[in-house]
């Protein structure tokens, strides 16, 4: 199973929480040799007032959960995911059985005495815990994708400082929604690039576009309320491209 690590922020309880989630995991899930949901809740001795880990505890958390990886994983233990909320870090676990948890969370943890922890072990032989609590809603997932795609244009040497044409596309079942969207997206300054014919599965689809600059703060608010516009009328939005703008090389001598 190939391990796919990213973060992302969401309320849980009303407070802030932060997750951070092997988003591979749920190619191979459920694993039925794995019934069991087993976590360990530590508690954080300085949170920040949002019940956030601070930057002070950061290598410290970095080396606990690095230790119970090290000490827990194997064959009969697969680590899925963290959730970080109201004071407390949730490491969350999926094993054979539950006999012999609390002993072996101990054994790590016994490196780490400053540390409070809790344990509990349940059956979950869906992984609802994984796929309904730790995984992304699929605008989350959508707000992981337009991060990394700006890390990869970044790495191009992309400064992202510099707005240009972004194309989004949208397909949809029916003709009626396409129309709706289209309308509905020019009021948000969206142009219709083209409509896209039907493909094999029978959707049709557009591609609009909007001059913006695709940068990490900005991109959420310009591909997400395109994203719930398409949900809205029955579609499904399909991801934005740009091209690259690369910063001219310091004392080059123009053109």
């Amino acid at each position: 199973m190939q391990e796919n690590w990213d973060s992302y922020f969401l309320t849980v309880e009303d407070r802030p929480a932060s997750m951070f989630v092997d988003l591979g995991a749920r190619k191979a899930a459920p694993r039925p040799e794995l019934p069991v949901m087993a976590y360990v809740r530590l508690h954080l001795n300085a949170p920040l007032a949002s019940g956030l880990s601070s930057g002070g505890e950061f290598d410290t958390l970095v080396a606990i959960e690095d230790a119970l990886e090290t000490g827990l994983v194997g064959p009969e233990c697969a680590y899925v995911g963290r959730c970080t909320t109201n004071g407390c870090r949730d490491f969350v676990f999926y094993v054979a059985r539950a006999e012999g948890w609390e002993e072996r969370v101990g054994a790590v943890l016994a490196a780490y005495p400053a540390y409070r922890f809790d344990v509990s072990a349940r059956p979950d032989s869906t992984w609802s815990v994984y796929a309904d609590f730790l995984f992304p809603s699929d605008e989350s997932l959508q707000s992981i994708h337009n991060r990394r795609l700006c890390d990869r244009i970044e790495e191009h040497g992309d400064a992202l400082t510099e707005p240009r044409e972004v194309d989004h596309w949208a397909y949809f079942d029916a003709d009626a929604g396409i129309d709706a969207f289209v309308i509905e997206a020019a009021e948000l300054g969206f142009a219709l690039r083209e409509r896209i014919e039907p493909t094999a599965d029978s959707r049709r689809g557009v591609r609009l576009w909007r001059s913006d600059l695709p940068s990490h703060a900005a991109i959420d608010s310009i591909v997400l309320p395109l994203f719930r516009l398409a949900r809205t009328h029955g579609g499904h939005y399909d991801g934005w491209e740009t091209f690259i703008v690369r910063s001219p090389e310091p004392n080059a001598a123009p053109g």
